[in-house]
């Protein structure tokens, strides 16, 4: 009986044990459910969250590459007055307080928060002859997009001359001497160009600021630079290196100052004015101003440079005469270049650069702005009016072994920084810096 009893209550106490570790596997079961519900809500909150964090994050990139491209039209607009369906920079000489907008249509200037600056800056932004008269700003350019779905988004580009006192800043050689590196300054190169670009995606917002500048494609320091011998004829001729403004009657530029009226690129007596004649070549120093420069040119390099951008291009020997077209213009410089001797006469006109891989001969009333560059000799004899410019800004010469260059007859060479400034204006611009606002 008592042994009964006992197994009775051993089978009793194994039943009542195995309900109790099937009581503890569920829980443990429950535990574990739990721990994995929660992880996969965790994953998913997680997934989630990676999901929009990339999805912000190429939004913001769609915004940034929109305003970058908006930094590519206004440089691309900027680039060469002859595009006159891109174009939008001013048609004459630049000045302080120009501007525009692109925009991708009308009123979209309004989201610039720094629009309302234009009414303070003391300069006509809008051309009208009015200085920060009510409701004045930059005139709006459409952009030259197709809009459509894949337009991209930049509202607007700010295109601007960089001004500093109401000056304008300039890009270039400052002290006229190619063994500096150029810089900024406020007399010599083309202005710079500031262009702030807004660019949007979605609700991400973009804004880039950004600095263009046209590096210098030849110094001139002075109206005559003389790789070689430099004779004198008569005692009209002129070689004046003051600085003259680039219109008639090419008065001299109050204050600024001056070149040495030769350089040489041997000992100054390679050019030399006999007595009489001191006081036809005048510049830094008064008369006589020949000075031995401390620098050269490397001719073959500019040929290669100049003759790959020329906007007019001759091979073989050229006349040029009153009936030939004028080759740029003050407000439209070009390049040309010719491959062999050049002879100007007439009433002949050009601007911008003219490269000469030969001798140039310059007579009868021609004129030319900008910078002349000459790989052999030069002969600027003149004729017509006493008082025409043959050359206003500057002429560079290699020289020959035979030395025949010559200055003589009313031939005349005028230093002018606004003509060399202009002439360098048919470079490309290249950002010098941007940066994300």
């Amino acid at each position: 009986m008592a042994a009964r009893d006992e197994r009775r209550n051993a089978a009793r106490g194994s039943a009542r044990a195995a309900r109790a570790e099937t009581g503890n596997a569920m829980v443990v079961a429950l535990l574990v459910l739990m721990v994995l519900t929660a992880a996969g809500v965790a994953f998913v909150a997680v997934t989630k969250s990676e999901k929009q964090v990339a999805g912000n994050q190429m939004t913001a990139a769609e915004a940034l590459y929109a305003a970058e491209s908006g930094i590519t039209e206004g440089l691309h607009r900027m680039a060469f007055p002859a595009e006159s369906l891109n174009y939008i920079g001013p048609a004459g000489n630049p000045v302080a307080g120009w501007g525009r907008y692109i925009v991708l249509a009308g009123g979209a200037s309004a989201l610039d928060p720094q629009k309302g600056r234009l009414l303070t800056d003391g300069l006509d932004n809008d051309a009208d002859g009015q200085v920060d008269e009510s409701g004045e700003q930059y005139p709006e350019i459409l952009t030259k997009q197709a809009i459509s779905s894949s337009t991209l988004r930049y509202p607007y580009v700010r295109v601007e001359f960089m001004t500093q006192g109401n000056q304008l800043v300039r890009f270039g050689d400052h002290d006229k001497n190619p063994l500096t590196p150029p810089r900024e300054n406020m007399s010599y190169g083309p202005p710079v160009l500031r262009l702030t670009a807004s660019g949007r995606r979605g609700t991400a917002a973009k804004t880039l600021e950004a600095e263009a500048v046209r590096f210098p494609l030849v110094t001139v320091g002075s109206p005559i630079w003389a790789g070689g011998n430099l004779v004198f004829n008569g005692n009209a001729f002129l070689v004046d290196g003051y600085d003259h403004y680039a219109t008639a009657p090419f008065d001299t530029v109050p204050g600024a100052t001056p070149m040495p009226g030769i350089l040489t690129e041997g000992p100054v007596s390679t050019a030399d004015p006999a007595t009489n004649q001191e006081d036809n070549v005048s510049g830094l120093g008064g008369a006589n101003s020949i000075v031995q420069s401390t620098y050269t040119y490397d001719f073959n390099q500019l040929w290669a440079n100049l003759s790959a951008m020329a906007d007019y291009s001759y091979s073989g020997a050229q006349t040029f005469g009153s009936s030939t077209p004028a080759l740029g213009t003050m407000a439209s410089p070009k390049v040309t270049v010719v491959n062999g001797n050049l002879n100007t006469t007439g009433t002949w006109r050009g601007a911008g650069i003219l490269m000469v891989n030969g001798n140039l001969y310059m007579g009868g009333g021609s004129m030319y702005d900008g910078i002349v560059v000459v790989t052999g000799d030069i002969d600027l004899a003149g004729g017509g009016p006493a008082d025409v410019a043959r050359i206003l800004g500057g002429i560079i010469y290699q020289g020959t072994l035979v030395n025949a260059s010559s200055v003589g007859g009313s031939g005349k060479v005028y230093y002018s920084s606004e003509a060399v400034n202009a002439a360098l204006t048919v470079n490309r611009y290249t950002l010098a810096w941007w940066r994300e606002r």
